[in-house]
C-alpha cells in the first residue's frame, strides 16, 4: 500500500524529466563545443585552414554566439583569401564588445583586403591604442595611403591570362624571350591528385598572351614538398626553385604557414635537370626560398625567415666566387626590408622589385621598385594600383626595354580564393608608366603640350623633350631655367625653354633623374623622372607652374576668450546633416539600453536600421576630430572598435539620453591656423589633396594649407629660425618631398630668402 508522501514523490518525477532532459542536453552540447574547438585550434595550428573552418563551424552550431569561436574562423577564412566570410564571422565576433586585440587587428586587415579602407583606418588606429602603437599606427597610415593610391595605375594595365587554370598558377619567368615558364597545380595525366604543383612552359606571344602549357620534365623528384617557382641563369645553363609546400586555396604567404628552401641544378643540353643540390645557406630552423638570378649568372636574389634580419621574411643577396655559393648572404638593408615580410625578388639589372606586406600598399602584398646605387638599395616606389591589388600580389617578373612583365594575384577578378598570372603592359594612350615613392607628392609632367604648340615639331637625334607652362590657361613659360641632375652620378645639365615652353635634354637609358624647374614670377618645381631605352622622345612631358605667391592677407586678431560650450547634447528624431557618431556596434537586434549606459556621460547613443542591422552608435559631435577624441574613452569602457562615421540626417532612435556638453571644436589640419612664424617649408601644391597623407607629412611639424586657384598648398608653419626651417627641408628631401623649399616672412609675405 503506498502511502501519501511516497504518492507525492512519484508524481513530481514526470515534473522534472523535462528538465533534466534539458540539463543533460545542455552539458551534451558544451562538450560537443568543447571537443570541436580543440580539434579545430589544433588544425589552426597546423595550417589546415579548410578543416579547422568546418571544425569551428561545428562548435558554433552548439555555442552560435561565441567571439573566440568567430574570431578564428574569420582569421581561418582571411587565410584562404574568402574574405567575404572573414568579414561575416569578424563582425559577429565584434558584436560581443569583449574583442581582443588579434581580432581587432584580423578585422581591420580583412576590411582592408576588401577595399573598405575608410573602415579599417580607425580600426589599426584603435589597435594603436590598445595593443601596439607601431602596427597600429603604420597601418591606419597605409590604410589612408590606399584610400589615395587606389585609382594611380601608375600608367600600366593588366591583362589575366587565358593560360590560368581553375587551379593555382603562379610564380612566372621568361628564360628566354617568347617563353614562360610557371607553376600550376593543375591536374594532369602524369600527376596523381591535384594537390601538388609544379613547373610547366608555355609560348609566347607578341602581345605577352601564352598559350600551349606543358609540363616540364626534369627528371627530379622533390621528398616531402613541391618543386617551384624557378628561375633559369641568364646562359640558361643553370635554374634554382624553391621546395614548396603549397595548399591550393590557401594564400601563398609567410603567415599562411609556407615553408621553403632552395636548391640548384644544373641545365644539359636537353633541357634536364642534373646535379640537383640544396643551397648552403638552407637551413633547419628558417625557411628560404622564392629564388631568382640576377642579371649575372653570378647573384641570386631571396627571402628567408633566417635569424637577424628587419623582421619576418627579408630579401638576400647571395653571390658565387667561381667555386662556391655564399653561406652567409647579404641582407639588402633597411630600405627594402621591414619589420613585416618582403618575399618574391627580382633584378631586372637596373630596380630590385619585391613584394611586401608592410610597406604602404593597397592590402595584402603589394609589388614595389627599389632603385640602386652600386648594390644599395635607396630610393622606395609603389608600382600603382594596375599591378597591385588590394589582395596579394608578388612573384612580379619585369623586362624594361619593352616595360612588360607578370605579375601573380589572387584578385577577385580572377578565379575565386586562387592564385592567376597576369600580363603588365603600358597602359594604352598613357605616358610611360612611372611609380610613386613613398611620400611622393607635388606637380607631377603631364603628357599634354602647352596651348597652341604643335607636339609633331621633330625631337634632336638623342634627345628628348618636355615642355613649360602655366597652371591657369596651360600657356608656354619662355626663358625657364631647367636644371637637370643625374641621380646616381651626381652629374649636371642646363636648360633654357624656348618661345613653345620647350627644352631639350640628353638622357641615359633606364637613369633617374631630378628635373627642377626655375622661372620669374613662378614658384620652384623639383620632379623625379626615369628615362626609357630611348624611345619615347616627349618622355619629360608638359610641367605646369603656380604664379609666385601673392602678400598674405594681415591675420584676424584672435578673441579673447574662446567660444565655449555649456548646454547638453539634444537630440531630436533625425540626425542634423554634417555631424559625426562614433559606430560602437553591429548587431542582429535591438540591444537592451542598460548595456550602453556607460556611455551616456560622453554623448548620446541611439540606434539605425541599416542593411538588416542594428547600428550602435554615440553621437552628437560636430566634428570627425571631436568624435575620434573620445575613441580611447570609449574603449576603456568596454567598447573597443569604435569609428567615426558621418551622420547623414537618418532616421534615428536614442536609447540613452546624453549626459554630456559639446566639446570645443578640436583644430585640424584643414583648419589650423597658427600664428605666422619667420620661416615655413613648402611641400608641394596639388590638384587633388586628398591623395595628399596629412598624416605623415604632419611628422615634420605643424602642418598648414592655403588655396592657389584650383590647387592647395601643403607647408609646414611654426618655424622660428632658418636653422630650424633648413632642417625640416632636410627631413622633408628624405622624406620624397622632392620639391620642398624655405620661406622666409618679409613685408610683402612669404618669399624665398
Amino acid at each position: 500500500m503506498f502511502t501519501p508522501t511516497y504518492l507525492s514523490k512519484m508524481q513530481t518525477v514526470p515534473r522534472l524529466l523535462p528538465f533534466l532532459i534539458l540539463l543533460l542536453a545542455g552539458s551534451s552540447l558544451a562538450a560537443q563545443y568543447r571537443t570541436e574547438m580543440r580539434t579545430a585550434d589544433k588544425q589552426l595550428e597546423l595550417n589546415a585552414y579548410h578543416l579547422a573552418i568546418e571544425s569551428y563551424q561545428r562548435a558554433l552550431a552548439s555555442r552560435p554566439d561565441d567571439p573566440d569561436a568567430q574570431a578564428k574562423v574569420g582569421m581561418a577564412y582571411r587565410m584562404v583569401n574568402e574574405m567575404d566570410s572573414a568579414r561575416y564571422y569578424y563582425e559577429q565576433a565584434m558584436d560581443d564588445g569583449r574583442v581582443v586585440p588579434a581580432t581587432l587587428l584580423g578585422y581591420a586587415q580583412t576590411l582592408t583586403a576588401l577595399g573598405e579602407y575608410a573602415l579599417a583606418e580607425p580600426l589599426f588606429a584603435t589597435y594603436g591604442r590598445e595593443a601596439d602603437a607601431t602596427v597600429g599606427q603604420h597601418y591606419a597610415q597605409s590604410a589612408a595611403f590606399a584610400a589615395g593610391q587606389r585609382n594611380q595605375d601608375a600608367g600600366f594595365a593588366v591583362d589575366r591570362l587565358a593560360v590560368n587554370s581553375v587551379a593555382p598558377d603562379f610564380g612566372p619567368s621568361v628564360p628566354q624571350p617568347g617563353r614562360l615558364v610557371f607553376n600550376s597545380s593543375r591536374a594532369d595525366a602524369d600527376v596523381v591528385g591535384t594537390a601538388s604543383n609544379r613547373p610547366y612552359v608555355a609560348t609566347l606571344a607578341d602581345d605577352g598572351s601564352a598559350t600551349d602549357p606543358v609540363a616540364v620534365s626534369f627528371s627530379y623528384r622533390v621528398e616531402n614538398g613541391y618543386v617551384g617557382p624557378v628561375s633559369y641563369s641568364p646562359d640558361g645553363r643553370t635554374v634554382i626553385f624553391s621546395r614548396n609546400n603549397f595548399t591550393p586555396g590557401t594564400r601563398m604567404v609567410p603567415e599562411a604557414g609556407i615553408t621553403l628552401s632552395l636548391l640548384i641544378a644544373d641545365v644539359n643540353s636537353e633541357g634536364r635537370w642534373t646535379n640537383v643540390r640544396p643551397l648552403p645557406f638552407n637551413g633547419n630552423t628558417f625557411s628560404s626560398g622564392f629564388g631568382t638570378f640576377g642579371a649575372d649568372n653570378e647573384t641570386i636574389y631571396f627571402s628567408s625567415d633566417r635569424p637577424g634580419g628587419f623582421g619576418g621574411w627579408d630579401v638576400y643577396r647571395a653571390t658565387f666566387d667561381g667555386q662556391r655559393w655564399s653561406e652567409v648572404p647579404e641582407n639588402v638593408g633597411r630600405t627594402v626590408n621591414s619589420q613585416g615580410h618582403e618575399i618574391t625578388p627580382y633584378f631586372d639589372g637596373n630596380s630590385l622589385f619585391f613584394s611586401s606586406n608592410w610597406h604602404p600598399g593597397l592590402g595584402g602584398y603589394d609589388v614595389f621598385r627599389a632603385e640602386l646605387e652600386g648594390l644599395r638599395p635607396v630610393n622606395l616606389y609603389h608600382m600603382g594600383a594596375a599591378v597591385n591589388s588590394s589582395r596579394d600580389d608578388f612573384g612580379f617578373v619585369y623586362d624594361p626595354a619593352s616595360q612588360t612583365g607578370y605579375v601573380t594575384s589572387n584578385r577577385p577578378t580572377g578565379r575565386p580564393t586562387q592564385e592567376d598570372i597576369y600580363y603588365v603592359r603600358p597602359k594604352a594612350g598613357a605616358p610611360a608608366p612611372t611609380v610613386a615613392g613613398e611620400g611622393a607628392g607635388g606637380l607631377a609632367p603631364e603628357a599634354s603640350v602647352p596651348a597652341g604648340v604643335s607636339g609633331n615639331d621633330p625631337v634632336p637625334f638623342g634627345a628628348v623633350r618636355g615642355y613649360v607652362a602655366t597652371v591657369e590657361g596651360n600657356r608656354p613659360v619662355e626663358g625657364a631655367t631647367v636644371r637637370i641632375t643625374n641621380r646616381t652620378t651626381g652629374g649636371t645639365a642646363n636648360a633654357r625653354t624656348d618661345v613653345n615652353g620647350a627644352y631639350y635634354a640628353s638622357l641615359e637609358p633606364y637613369t633617374t633623374y631630378d628635373i627642377a624647374v626655375n622661372a620669374d614670377g613662378f614658384e620652384p618645381v623639383t620632379f623625379p623622372i626615369t628615362s626609357d631605352g630611348g624611345t619615347k622622345q616627349d618622355l619629360l612631358g608638359s610641367i605646369r607652374l603656380l604664379p609666385a605667391a601673392p602678400a598674405p592677407e594681415p591675420a584676424a586678431e584672435e578673441s579673447e576668450s574662446p567660444t565655449t560650450y555649456d548646454r547638453p547634447v539634444t537630440v531630436d528624431a533625425r540626425a542634423p546633416e554634417g555631424g559625426f557618431a562614433l559606430q560602437i556596434a553591429s548587431l542582429a537586434a535591438a540591444p537592451p539600453p542598460e548595456r550602453f549606459a556607460a556611455l551616456a556621460p560622453l554623448g548620446t547613443v541611439y540606434t539605425v536600421e541599416e542593411g538588416g542591422r542594428t547600428k550602435v552608435r554615440l553621437g552628437g559631435f560636430a566634428t570627425r576630430a571631436q568624435a575620434e577624441a573620445i575613441i580611447s574613452n570609449v574603449t576603456n569602457l568596454g567598447f573597443p572598435g569604435s569609428f567615426p562615421v558621418a551622420e547623414s540626417g537618418e532616421a534615428r532612435d536614442p536609447i540613452v539620453a546624453s549626459e554630456a556638453p559639446v566639446p570645443a571644436p578640436a583644430p585640424t589640419v584643414a583648419d589650423a591656423t597658427p600664428a605666422r612664424s619667420p620661416y615655413r617649408v613648402q611641400l608641394g601644391a596639388f590638384g587633388k589633396p586628398e591623395n595628399f597623407d596629412r598624416a605623415r607629412a604632419a611628422t615634420l611639424g605643424a602642418l598648414n594649407t592655403e588655396m592657389r586657384g584650383a590647387l592647395t598648398v601643403f607647408f609646414i608653419e611654426g618655424l622660428p629660425t632658418a636653422e630650424a626651417a633648413t632642417e625640416v627641408r632636410e627631413r622633408a628631401l628624405s622624406m620624397g618631398y622632392a620639391g620642398a623649399y624655405i620661406l622666409e616672412l618679409t613685408e610683402n609675405g612669404y618669399r624665398k630668402p
